[in-house]
């Protein structure tokens, strides 16, 4: 009974630390629906609230692996979801940009100590067999995060369209609606974290850590919550032997990661890390409803749509979970980018096809800019931007106003009204920084390009999405990989906030089967990294693992 216990209390924190993660960035996006009228956001004080998370997860990921190591794989998950209490305290009663800021960064903070210290947890407390299928729960229930607050979010909409019907007329009390929704979506994210707490008090201490630290018998009594009798006693030799032999320091800094033993593993782990977030999956999350509507559909279809990955993410990654001990860590990966480089290639000539008639109209519409005084407005019937023979025809606009960027435009010629508009009310310039005047895209070009998402997605949470963590905290040795988890957290969210800052340019500028395209080639690279370089880790104690880094 103890080691059923100890295997639950081991799901539960991954699965909660998980779900806390996944919830926090997926949040977000349904909050800033009311955000930017309540707070009088601005469109550079709407990206950097998006991107808060980011910036903060990179600020922990630098000092997450330390404090695990100083305080202990418990405490520090305890200290990251009591931040997490505190940054939700801060947003629900803040009135101003900064102070809301400053909370979403402090939950940035909270998310980046969680992904650096779960995964290590997991790795060295569960049982060999199960590992796989443990560690992966933190992976499954990011997905599961993400799809609830999105069906959150979803029922705080709807719940908003209600209450501002009934509101009609009475602007004050519209306003007080949309305020106290954003604010509930965020309290509702204080839920998970504080089972979180709960959970994390119950769980033992990592087995490792306690004997890195001189508590061999306190190391010994969670080996036996863990496993019986003979498998901790072995446990426990293959800690010791590795700990007395030769080749083994008894510390390690930041220069003894340059030793081979920890320089190869850490490299792997760091690699995975960041090669996984340049396959694209963290704009295809954040922008589908952008890919979707520009690809033909509706945005109420679009918005729908994305509801649909998010939960194909998650149905999809449960087999991946059931199987990633029985087939592999590397044939799961294999077989995930496989089915993602099918999806890319599909779509990017999808959109060759699509775009191939695209023409630059920066120039036309900017000429077209007119002024009276301190007054410039552009407007302009789609159809005399550019000529086409097609049916109906599109213009998608990237524009500053005041030297501020505005969200993309797009106007096509079937629209209700057909004519792109803009003004600047009143003050400051407006500036067109790239627009493409092209035939618009069928309502069944948008479907394709759903099925490819959908296959993507599928692809990315069967093999990379499962293995990710999981593997990363199982390549690194126990004396690093802290240390090398918080390496690679940086290098994760640093790819992340490239990948997501870049994508609107890169598709302005050069279309979306550049971009696909872009991210086909990254895909390539990680099938062959997984196929050619990185080990199996399936069946392995951490410690032969990490004695084969030493060879």
């Amino acid at each position: 009974m103890t080691h059923k216990r100890h295997t639950i209390l081991l799901v539960l924190v991954a699965s909660l630390g998980g779900l806390l993660y996944g919830y926090d960035l997926g949040i977000i996006s349904a909050a800033l629906l009311y955000l930017g009228d309540c707070m009088k956001l601005s469109e550079d004080q709407t990206g950097l609230l998006a991107s808060a998370i980011m910036i903060g997860a990179l600020a922990s990921s630098v000092v997450g692996g330390g404090l695990s190591d100083l305080l202990g794989r418990k405490k520090a998950m305890l200290a990251s979801a009591f931040l997490f209490v505190i940054s939700v305290v801060v947003i629900v009663t803040s009135h101003g940009f900064w102070t809301l800021f400053f909370g979403r960064t402090l939950q940035g903070l909270s998310a980046g100590m969680i992904a650096v210290v779960v995964p290590v947890y997991m790795t060295e407390s569960a049982p060999l067999k199960i590992r796989g299928r443990t560690s992966t729960m933190f992976q499954f229930c990011i997905t599961l995060g993400i799809a609830v607050a999105m069906a959150a979010g979803a029922g705080y909409q709807s719940g908003v369209d209600i209450a501002v019907k009934l509101a009609a007329g009475h602007a004050d009390q519209i306003a007080q609606i949309k305020d106290h929704a954003w604010r509930m979506m965020f309290v509702s994210s204080a839920y998970p974290a504080v089972a979180f707490v709960l959970v994390a008090i119950a769980v033992a201490e990592s087995p490792r850590w306690l004997f890195r630290h001189g508590k061999k018998d306190a190391a010994f009594a969670v080996l036996l919550q863990k496993c019986p009798r003979e498998e901790a006693e072995l446990e426990l030799k293959e800690m010791e032997d590795l700990t007395t032999g030769s080749h083994h320091p008894t510390n390690v800094g930041l220069a003894g990661l340059f030793q081979k033993r920890y320089l190869k593993p850490l490299l792997l782990a760091v690699t995975l890390l960041a090669i996984n977030q340049a396959t694209g999956i963290c704009a295809v999350l954040t922008y589908p409803v952008v890919m979707l509507s520009q690809s033909g559909m509706s945005e109420s279809m679009a918005a729908k749509a994305s509801v649909w990955l998010a939960v194909t993410s998650c149905i999809v990654t449960i087999p991946g979970v059931l199987l990633v001990d029985k087939l592999g860590r590397k044939l799961l990966l294999k077989i995930g980018t496989g089915v993602i480089l099918v999806a890319l290639a599909a779509g990017m000539f999808i959109y060759w096809k699509t775009e191939a008639h695209r023409t630059d109209v920066t120039a036309r519409l900017t000429a077209a800019i007119q002024s009276d005084g301190a007054n410039q407005t552009l407007t302009i019937p789609i159809k005399n931007i550019a000529p086409s023979d097609a049916a109906v025809v599109q213009v998608t606009v990237q524009y500053k106003i005041d030297g501020k960027e505005q969200a993309p435009l797009l106007v096509r010629g079937d629209a209700a009204e057909p004519v792109l508009h803009l003004k600047n009310d009143g003050h400051g310039t407006i500036q067109i920084l790239r627009a493409k005047f092209s035939p618009a895209p069928s309502e069944a070009t948008g479907k394709l390009i759903f099925a490819c998402l959908l296959v993507y997605i599928s692809g990315f949470a069967f093999g990379p999405g499962v293995c990710l963590w999981l593997m990363s905290a199982e390549l690194l040795p126990t004396r690093v990989r802290s240390l090398g988890m918080g390496i690679g957290v940086l290098a994760n969210a640093g790819v992340t906030v490239a990948t997501t800052s870049l994508f609107l340019p890169i598709v302005g500028s050069f279309g979306y089967a550049a971009m696909w395209g872009c991210w086909f080639g990254c895909t390539l690279a990680y099938g062959l990294f997984a196929a050619f370089i990185l080990p199996e880790t399936k069946g392995r104690t951490l410690e032969e693992i990490e004695e084969s880094f030493a060879e």
